[in-house]
């Protein structure tokens, strides 16, 4: 009797510990999938392809306090505000880092400045996507590449 019952214990805790790799794997997995997607949508870009399909309508774009423009908008639209001021702007990524839901890009941003000089920027970025249900949901960018590692409680 004493046997049995130890063995329903053996066998619940291999039971969670089966349960508790799975887990791990499906988050690994998924996880994968969102830097995949977030991967997608930077080489649909720079193939002059629409990504409209990766994300979501109301995509929550939020600009840090030092921008021009800082604060949070909800509209997928609100990722081409840039070409505003360089219209041929264009990310050059170097790296993705795998966050969880969240996957932040690391690259070189250049653009043509639109105000009449001609001059080209050049300048690194990062960016933070996340990605839930198979869509990316929110965009935070970063004028250091530093700034959107910690922002997901990474370093470099």
């Amino acid at each position: 009797m004493c046997a049995a019952s130890h063995m329903v214990i053996r066998c619940k805790s291999a039971h969670r510990h089966n349960l508790l790799i799975a887990l791990r794997d499906t988050e690994r997995a998924m996880s994968q999938q969102n830097v995949e997607l977030v991967r997608s949508i930077h080489v649909l870009w720079g193939e002059d392809e629409s990504a409209r399909h990766l994300i979501d309508p109301d995509l929550e774009y939020v600009n840090p306090p030092y921008a021009v423009e800082s604060g949070t908008r909800h509209s997928r639209g609100a990722l081409f505000k840039v070409r505003e001021v360089y219209p041929d702007f264009r990310l050059e990524p170097e790296r993705f880092v795998d966050a969880g839901e969240n996957v932040v890009v690391i690259g070189t941003v250049r653009g043509t400045a639109s105000a009449g000089s001609g001059i080209e920027a050049q300048w690194r970025q990062g960016y933070v996507w996340t990605v839930r249900d198979g869509r990316a949901v929110r965009f935070r960018w970063f004028n250091d590449p530093k700034e959107a590692l910690e922002a997901v409680g990474l370093q470099e």
